[in-house]
């Protein structure tokens, strides 16, 4: 919007779509799906200070059921394709809380299952935030409070990252890229009501929405959200989701 100057091109996509550009070098840094940083991290250089989390509930990745998350053994769950740590983190949930993997049926639309047929779903973004508001308000579980319920610890959905060539080879860019970054994260802080405003036209929703959303997310990578993701990452190795655990 040129409130802040960047340094660079930017470029929309869902986090799958951004997980595969980066590390195919088709993106030089992008915000990826923590759980997709897991499994490259010998490509991949973090940017610090910087990450897309929640201190408890996230508001945009939902469970929606008609039963309880831990009733769900063996049944098949209408999960979104869009997001490798939504996804994961339920699977960790699961298997840690309640003593069992989910059954995902990838699927463009979960919550068409649900909504005609009643099947649980699994949903993120957009598609998550209209599902929660339609479904029947007993059904829709925040994965990111069943995580925090479950743990007592803050999550992180998303990293900044680049690619290790890149991050070496361009280092003064990427830093350049990185207080770009830094600026906006306080640019919009700063000026909540603009931000909010421009959500309202970009996407409109009822008016205490995005007020209460910008509140709930977190973008200051410090060292409990590091922790939180620590923690992620140890658990979900250790229900056979990674292979090993990164730093």
């Amino acid at each position: 919007e040129g409130a802040v100057e960047f340094p660079g091109t930017l470029v929309s996509g869902v986090p799958t779509e951004l997980n595969a550009m980066l590390l195919a070098g088709a993106l030089d840094v992008s915000p990826i799906s923590s759980f997709f940083y897991a499994q490259h991290a010998d490509a991949l250089v973090l940017l610090p200070e910087i990450c897309i989390g929640s201190r408890r509930e996230v508001r945009s990745i939902y469970c929606i059921s008609k039963v309880p998350p831990a009733a769900l053994s063996g049944v098949a769950i209408h999960a979104t394709t869009e997001s490798a740590t939504g996804r994961n983190l339920f699977a960790t949930i699961c298997a840690e809380r309640f003593g069992f993997l989910p059954t995902y049926v990838d699927s463009n639309e979960p919550f068409e299952a649900y909504r005609t047929t009643g099947a649980p779903c699994l949903l993120i973004g957009d598609k998550a935030i209209d599902a929660a508001f339609q479904a029947e308000r007993r059904d829709v579980h925040d994965v990111g409070d069943l995580w925090h319920t479950m743990t007592g610890l803050q999550m992180v959905y998303a990293v900044w990252a680049a690619s290790r060539v890149v991050a070496v080879e361009r280092r003064d860019e990427v830093e350049a890229v990185w207080r770009a970054l830094l600026s906006a994260e306080q640019w919009g802080k700063s000026n909540r009501n603009r931000v909010i405003a421009a959500a309202e036209t970009i996407r409109p929703r009822h008016e205490d929405f995005y007020r209460d959303y910008y509140v709930t997310l977190d973008f200051n990578f410090d060292d409990q959200a590091q922790l939180g993701l620590s923690r992620f990452f140890a658990l979900a190795a250790k229900h056979g989701l990674l292979e090993s655990a990164p730093r």
